[in-house]
């Protein structure tokens, strides 16, 4: 199964894929893209997001879901659906992305997320506060509207995904047990690359 992960900074969705890791150890770690392009290129990203930057991460992204097959275990830390929402973000607060850049990249997005089996979506709590990640920091009011933004494109009538949502709560073994349940119930269903018909509902539960 193809798991992707999302969600605004610092809600925990590394800590979670780590504690997923060890509980399932078949499963292996994809790395998140902007920490994979940054090493890459040697260049931090910016801390407005810009086209070049996005387009970058997008097609990173989508490079890394595209390569694997149904069946393949993979636990993939974001994916191009958060750089869509940073996109969003930066044109809402005067960036150089606009809706242009934004019709640019969601069939990108689109396809990549094809791809997935299941997406988890890491929202915010009360108890996880918001810390530098060491690449971008997001202050208080624009963490919350990434949160937002992410909720709003995995409505089902946003026709981002088909795959099946799941949004996890609690601690972090709750939170494991919450994504093992939803493995569990979605494992038979692999999405439309395999040519078979999915079950289940794309909406956050």
């Amino acid at each position: 199964m193809r798991i992707v992960f999302a969600g605004t900074q610092s809600v925990g969705k590394t800590t979670l894929i780590e504690d997923l890791q060890a509980a399932c150890p078949e499963y292996r770690i994809e790395e998140e893209p902007i920490r994979a392009v940054a090493r890459r290129t040697g260049q931090p990203p910016p801390s407005i997001p810009t086209r070049a930057a996005e387009r970058a991460l997008v097609d990173h992204g989508r490079s890394r879901l595209l390569a694997t097959a149904p069946g393949d275990r993979v636990l993939f830390d974001r994916s191009p659906l958060d750089a869509h929402a940073h996109s969003i973000l930066s044109m809402e607060i005067g960036g150089e992305i606009d809706p242009a850049f934004l019709a640019e990249i969601e069939p990108r997005v689109i396809e990549a997320l094809g791809h997935a089996d299941l997406v988890v979506f890491v929202p915010i709590e009360r108890d996880v506060g918001n810390q530098p990640d060491g690449f971008r920091y997001l202050d208080a009011s624009n963490r919350r509207r990434v949160h937002s933004i992410l909720e709003d494109l995995l409505l089902p009538d946003r026709g981002i995904t088909r795959a099946p949502v799941v949004r996890v709560r609690g601690d972090r073994a709750t939170r494991v047990r919450q994504v093992r349940r939803a493995m569990t119930a979605h494992a038979a269903t692999p999405t439309g690359d395999g040519g078979e018909t999915r079950v289940g509902s794309s909406k956050p539960a």
